[in-house]
């Protein structure tokens, strides 16, 4: 009885730190521009944090990562894949972007419509 106890409770603790296992994902576009830059994108669970993922933003000249405000996040079912769509933007700014996760990378939708495609860096 106290092994079936403890093989319960271990489990119980395994299922916990399952449970708030983090995750990161990272994205990049180069030259999209025409001015030699790559545009990163990170998409992350915070720590301890229940509100949902956060999204950040650097470039090759400036390694300061920005917070993207989050406005909206849904997804949709496309064929046998998953879109997850998430309306972003910066810190100080009202222009909001668009960002399409795909399998494979992710589309940044610029309120001009303009499409910039990131791809999926793997870690």
């Amino acid at each position: 009885m106290k092994k079936l106890f403890l093989l319960s409770l271990v489990a119980f603790a395994f299922g916990i730190t399952q449970a708030n296992a983090q995750w990161r994902n990272k994205y990049k576009c180069h030259n999209f521009y025409g001015n030699g830059i790559t545009e990163h994108l990170i998409a992350q669970s915070p720590k301890n944090n229940p509100k949902g993922s956060e999204y950040l933003y650097y470039t090759s000249r400036n390694a300061n990562r920005i917070k993207l405000v989050v406005i909206s996040s849904e997804t949709k079912t496309v064929g046998m894949e998953g879109v997850t769509i998430v309306k972003v933007r910066f810190p100080n700014s009202r222009t909001v972007y668009k960002l399409e996760f795909v399998p494979g990378g992710l589309y940044c939708i610029h309120p001009n419509g303009k499409k910039q495609a990131y791809e999926y860096i793997p870690e």
